[in-house]
């Protein structure tokens, strides 16, 4: 009796641990798939360390698709606020929130949204995606373009963005300047202008200062 005892002890032991094993090996798979699936975002902090342009160009398309949504978004309609006094606006061109949707679709930083535009009449005349950030043309995150749509656009259907020349204050050259524009948001969209040729809070310094974020 004694002896069968043992054996049962045994055996419910061995069952135990290869119940355990098979536990953990199952939890280390769902924590790996989790990884993999929802990797962990990262902030903007090294972006900001980078000193130059390319550098910057260079992290966003190797990591900007991995910092976290909302550091993104929030980052993106700081820098690109228009603050001062929009005058003088240009060469209109308008396209709806629906159909730039349908151009943008799901990229990230491997893609940027580029104007076609004619500098010497200052119109701008159409848009494509282009794999890389160019310096010295008017190129476009699609996080901007999302955060945008995300704040400001209630309704798909009706909803149109507008990207024009337009002088900031008493800047002497003109840059590129968007209005969201909705019919059903009335939450000040109609004022509210975003520049992504230069850097709006540095233009007194120097107007061509390129924002690839």
């Amino acid at each position: 009796m004694k002896k069968c005892t043992l054996i049962l002890m045994a055996v419910l032991t061995i069952a135990a641990c290869k119940k355990e094993k098979e536990d953990s090996q199952e939890a280390n798979s769902s924590v790996e798939q989790k990884t993999t699936l929802n990797p962990e975002c990262i902030t903007l902090a090294d972006y900001y360390a980078k000193t130059t342009l390319d550098e910057k160009i260079a992290w966003l398309k190797e990591k900007g698709d991995s910092v976290c949504k909302d550091t993104l978004e929030k980052a993106v309609l700081k820098i690109h606020q228009v603050k001062g006094k929009v005058t003088n606006q240009k060469g209109k061109y308008s396209i709806s929130w629906r159909h730039l949707k349908d151009t943008i679709k799901d990229y990230g930083y491997n893609k940027y949204l580029r104007l076609i535009v004619d500098t010497t009449k200052q119109q701008v005349l159409g848009l494509s995606m282009v794999p890389d950030y160019k310096k010295g043309t008017y190129c476009f995150s699609t996080a901007l373009i999302r955060s945008l749509a995300k704040n400001y656009a209630k309704d798909d259907n009706n909803v149109e963005f507008h990207f024009s020349f337009a002088i900031i204050d008493k800047s002497e050259d003109p840059v590129i300047v968007i209005q969201v524009i909705d019919p059903n948001n009335i939450q000040s969209v109609n004022e509210s202008y975003f520049d992504y040729s230069t850097d709006p809070s540095k233009k007194d310094l120097l107007n061509s200062i390129n924002i690839p974020l």
